[in-house]
């Protein structure tokens, strides 16, 4: 960006930054911040950024700057506890506003237990997948990835992963965009299904974290 600026009289546009002799020798530039489009959890906890008002602020984000994913939701789902194999709602969802995943190009949604435990079921993964009238960024309906995966821990604590098309374990089930609602919102539906021939249970304290990932980011 660039300012119109006056200096001792003298008018100048379009100035995009000025350089000035320091009373002890050298220069100082100052540039004009305004087109900044940073927020605090785009950077590096510990680093610092200047705002496009200019002001000195403090990144928050836990991913060095170069994390792929970017954690936008989270919910405490308690305790679930199930050995029935039929697919069932556990009754709980999460809502997540436009506002959260707009600049995302699809999501990934992890159910998984908090602690793990050996020779438990731990977490399983899907993919949130969004079409768009002409680009990424206006998204118009949802869907599904048809995989999943399933990870448990065995009794002697390594891990293991089973895909197919069929979700075991706590997992999301839907992924639903309502266009009807200011902002748009997605509410992802939880559901819960016993893997009879998986060693272990589904039994434990479950956490949802859903992350935003943009293609370029994975290249």
């Amino acid at each position: 960006m660039s300012q119109n600026i006056t200096l001792l009289g003298a008018s100048y546009s379009a100035v995009p930054s000025v350089t000035l002799p320091k009373t002890g020798g050298g220069t100082a530039s100052f540039v004009d911040v305004t087109d900044t489009t940073a927020a605090a959890s785009d950077v590096a906890s510990g680093k610092y950024f200047y705002t496009s008002a200019g002001v000195r602020t403090q990144g928050t984000s836990s991913g060095g700057g170069t994390d792929r994913f970017t954690k936008i939701a989270t919910k405490s789902l308690g305790t679930i506890s199930t050995s029935s194999t039929s697919a069932t709602d556990t009754g709980q969802t999460l809502a997540v506003t436009a506002t959260d995943y707009k600049d995302y190009d699809f999501l990934v949604a992890i159910c998984h237990t908090s602690p793990h435990t050996n020779g438990r079921h731990v977490a399983t993964v899907r993919i949130v997948n969004f079409s768009a009238t002409s680009t990424l960024t206006t998204k118009t309906a949802t869907s599904l990835a048809t995989s999943t995966q399933h990870w448990k821990l065995n009794s002697s604590g390594t891990l293991q992963m089973r895909s197919g098309t069929t979700p075991y374990g706590v997992y999301i089930n839907a992924a639903t965009l309502d266009t009807s609602s200011n902002p748009n919102k997605i509410t992802f539906t939880i559901y819960q299904r016993y893997n009879s021939s998986s060693s272990g249970s589904i039994n434990g304290s479950y956490v949802l974290d859903i992350y935003g990932v943009n293609i370029q980011d994975l290249l």
